[in-house]
């Protein structure tokens, strides 16, 4: 394990991770609460959104920096740069959330769901598949990919020492989902199109994938960022959205089980490894 996790204070990390984004996105929440603050709400929602998806990363840079200086900071951002990674988990990372995704999008309009095709713009000429590809690279800086730093590549190791990778992997998914919970409430935001409880059961079981393949790849961050970067690349380009004013999007739950049902083939891969490591360690 890396010296410098054997440190980390994923409490402290978890506590000003909410503070930073949810007082950022306060005047937004108050104004979805139906108190008018005499703001643009869905203008200062566009904005700030993006702008908190970064506490993780800046939370847990800080926190490494206080305990370990500007040094151990730069130790701790370039990790996800280290790509001495197995190709099997690059592939891993990329192709099990276009499985999810396949899954749902076909499956949920044999059960009766609405889909839509694709949710990225129509530009004639250019297939979906193209338009991903940027998006793709958009979605690992700026779309998700960044949160990794802190879920996985500070608050992970020191949890799952405590109470295992399984118990540790659902614990992070179930704070993850929550800390998302203000954009049900904030005007202009899009998610309180779906039920949050669907997608607070995909944030809990998908972070057994993300435990498992940072795990199994031997802690290297980049395929938990190209793992996140995939999945919110592949949710436009093979929606179980409709994205339509006024239409629910009950297809999420389909989203959530296959979410669910992979998360249970992992957690067994996860036991068995972990079996596997117990009964190979020498005898005290």
């Amino acid at each position: 394990m890396d010296v410098q996790k054997q440190d980390q204070k994923p409490s402290l990390f978890l506590i000003f991770t909410f503070i930073f984004t949810w007082v950022l996105w306060l005047p937004s929440i108050i104004s979805g609460l139906g108190i008018n603050l005499g703001i643009d709400a869905e203008t200062y929602t566009t904005i700030t959104v993006p702008i908190g998806a970064f506490a993780p990363l800046l939370v847990a840079l800080a926190l490494v920096i206080k305990q370990k200086g500007w040094r151990g900071g730069w130790d701790f951002f370039r990790q996800a740069f280290d790509l001495k990674v197995r190709p099997f988990y690059l592939v891993a990372a990329v192709v099990i959330p276009l499985i999810i995704h396949i899954l749902t999008h076909y499956l949920a309009p044999l059960l009766g769901f609405p889909v839509a095709d694709t949710l990225f713009p129509e530009i004639p000429g250019i297939p979906s598949i193209l338009i991903a590809i940027p998006y793709f690279f958009l979605m690992l800086i700026i779309g998700g990919g960044q949160e990794e730093f802190g879920w996985r590549g500070y608050a992970q190791e020191p949890l799952q020492k405590r109470m295992g990778v399984i118990p540790a992997s659902l614990f992070i998914g179930m704070i993850w989902g929550i800390w998302h919970l203000p954009l049900w409430v904030m005007p202009g935001d899009g998610h309180s199109t779906y039920p949050f409880i669907a997608f607070l059961i995909m944030t809990t079981s998908i972070s057994v994938i993300y435990g498992w393949l940072y795990n199994a790849s031997s802690q290297k961050l980049v395929t938990v960022i190209i793992f996140h970067a995939m999945n919110n690349t592949a949710a436009p380009l093979l929606p179980f959205l409709v994205m339509q004013e006024g239409t629910p999007e009950t297809a999420y739950w389909i989203y959530a089980a296959i979410n669910v049902l992979a998360a249970v083939i992992v957690g067994f891969v996860i036991f068995k490894a972990e079996k596997k490591t117990m009964l190979e360690a020498p005898a005290t």
